[in-house]
């Protein structure tokens, strides 16, 4: 299947996309207020370097394929679809600058509603969730009901420099739409690339790449840092990365990168305060590994006073260990938990069927002692008997209960879900996720429903 397409914005995600979507059948019109980009174009001249890039437009310009206006509303009248690559720069205070997208939108609404014809957009251009939910507003304003919105986050992951290989070999195809007459057309944009199509909101959409991008400068900081302290032992630090990099179960996995509990035990918090101390005495500065401790800590603040936020007085704790499946409480962030939740002069039970107080000994036993001396007393047997004391469950532990659905949940008990439970319907009262809905936000559901797909 091929479209008429737009791309507005001869830039470098403009230009790549145009000139590979003209090799793949499409026609393309690339728009632009920059009357010298768009006479380039239409003598068949690249306005970037890029590999590969010159031959695909003047292959394009050839065939016929691909012209070039600086005439929106015309373009925007012949497509079948929209791509929206316009750049969203940074404004003087860090914030995302976005009057091209604003202008981009407002002539796409303005064609559609005049002409009645629902043309589908793709937005490529790198914005924040709340921004896409200022367009689609505009959109839908604009249009009155007449016609579905249409609008679709497609985040982009070209590098410059391979940009045309990126677009062909993409690590992912992500579509954020916000109904079917926008996910049907993704489905034949890319008819030559053998590539599982991910369909999914568009405000997860739009968080996804930024995601990405600031995974890609922790990664680069961690490397250079490691590679400081690599340096002043001595050590090759391309030969400590090469050999980090191999470990695909764990290091380079989504192992540690879902969102979750803040980190405890007895190695991580301990050997980030060795590192950090070892290169303060030698004066070598590591702002991002010295400063993780610090954020795990927040997050677990962050936890303390949602749940005081509550004003429920009884709390029970379905797990204490800092992780399943063990009884080592070193570090456990539900220690600290339960440790200041008590200090507010709240009742705290605990249900851990792998924790018995009585077996522990060494380390594990004096760090539980010294933050809750009266552990023994704070446990209880049944997870049913926690749920039906308590008014405020906080959920820590995946596997501590066989079945949450069999509990004897109640209305207007509060569920706190740090774990990331899938389904809430059993739990009668409201249920608040760590970083992710609970059962008081219909968006998502509505969202899958609409889609009739599931992220």
């Amino acid at each position: 299947m091929s479209y008429v397409i737009s791309v507005f914005g001869l830039g470098y995600v403009g230009v790549t996309s145009m000139a590979c979507l003209s090799k793949m059948g499409h026609k393309v019109i690339g728009v632009d207020v920059n009357k010298d980009k768009v006479a380039l174009v239409s003598r068949g001249r690249s306005p970037i370097e890029e590999p590969e890039v010159p031959e695909l437009i003047a292959g394009g310009v050839r065939s016929g394929q691909l012209t070039a206006t600086m005439d929106a509303r015309a373009a925007i009248g012949e497509s079948d679809a929209i791509f929206v690559c316009v750049g969203t720069p940074s404004l003087a205070n860090g914030a995302v600058n976005t009057t091209y997208l604003d202008q981009v939108i407002k002539s796409i609404a303005s064609v559609r509603r005049k002409s009645g014809r629902c043309i589908p957009v793709f937005v490529r251009s790198t914005a924040l969730p709340d921004i896409h939910r200022s367009l689609i507003g505009l959109l839908e304003s604009e249009l009155a009901g007449t016609q579905p919105a249409a609008y679709c986050v497609h985040p982009e992951f070209l590098r410059e420099g391979q940009a045309v290989h990126d677009f062909y070999n993409p690590p992912k195809t992500v579509y954020g739409c916000t109904d079917e007459v926008v996910a049907k057309v993704a489905e034949g944009l890319y008819p030559d690339i053998d590539d599982e199509n991910i369909l999914t909101d568009p405000m997860t959409a739009a968080l996804v790449k930024y995601a990405d991008n600031c995974f890609h400068a922790v990664k680069v900081t961690f490397g250079n840092e490691i590679g400081q302290v690599a340096k002043a032992f001595g050590v090759d630090a391309r030969k400590v990365m090469d050999i980090f990099c191999k470990d695909t179960k764990l290091n380079i996995s989504p192992k540690y990168l879902m969102p979750g509990m803040p980190f405890g035990g007895s190695c991580l918090p301990k050997d980030l305060r060795g590192i950090a101390s070892w290169c303060r005495r030698n004066t070598i500065s590591l702002p991002m590994l010295e400063n993780v401790n610090l954020s795990n800590q927040r997050q677990i603040e962050q936890i303390t006073g949602n749940i005081l936020k509550t004003g429920k007085m009884r709390i029970g704790l379905i797990g204490l260990a800092f992780k399943d499946d063990t009884d080592d409480l070193r570090e456990s962030p539900m220690v600290a938990l339960a440790e200041q939740l008590l200090g507010k002069g709240r009742e705290v039970q605990i249900y851990d069927p792998v924790l018995a107080p009585e077996r522990l000994i060494g380390d594990n036993q004096n760090f539980a002692l010294s933050a809750l001396p009266h552990l023994a007393r704070m446990m209880v047997k049944d997870a049913g008997q926690l749920v039906q004391e308590n008014d405020l469950i906080i959920i820590a532990r995946q596997r501590a209960v066989e079945n949450f659905d069999d509990l004897p949940w109640r209305a207007g008990q509060t569920v706190f879900d740090l774990v990331g439970l899938r389904d809430y319907d059993a739990i009668k009262g409201m249920v608040e996720g760590l970083y992710w809905n609970g059962n008081t936000d219909e968006n998502w559901q509505h969202q899958a429903s609409v889609l009739g797909r599931s992220a």
